[in-house]
């Protein structure tokens, strides 16, 4: 199936220490945004949290500058955010440290 540039999403793979403030403070960068996420999944694997949030990328046009700033946040450790463009081609940025 093709995406179109409607139903095309921005997946934020994240990767952090498995803490209690991880989750609320990388949505919290969605919800100053006014942005609600398509899905959140998370997972801890020993001293770490897999996070993974999509978002509609019509809803977040500004997902570069969001990867960004969750790479800030001082509990994570890596993020990468991938977008499908209409030729289903992907879109990489890697943030953070």
């Amino acid at each position: 199936m093709t995406m179109t540039r409607d139903d095309a999403q921005v997946l934020f793979h994240v990767v952090g220490m498995a803490d209690t403030n991880l989750l609320p403070r990388l949505l919290e960068h969605f919800c100053l945004r006014d942005v609600v996420p398509e899905r959140v999944s998370a997972e801890r694997q020993g001293e770490e949290m897999r996070v993974t949030i999509a978002v509609r990328r019509d809803a977040c046009p500004e997902w570069e500058m969001v990867a960004r700033k969750l790479g800030q946040i001082f509990v994570v450790k890596s993020v990468l955010a991938s977008v499908a463009d209409q030729a289903d081609d992907m879109t990489e940025l890697q943030a953070a440290v």
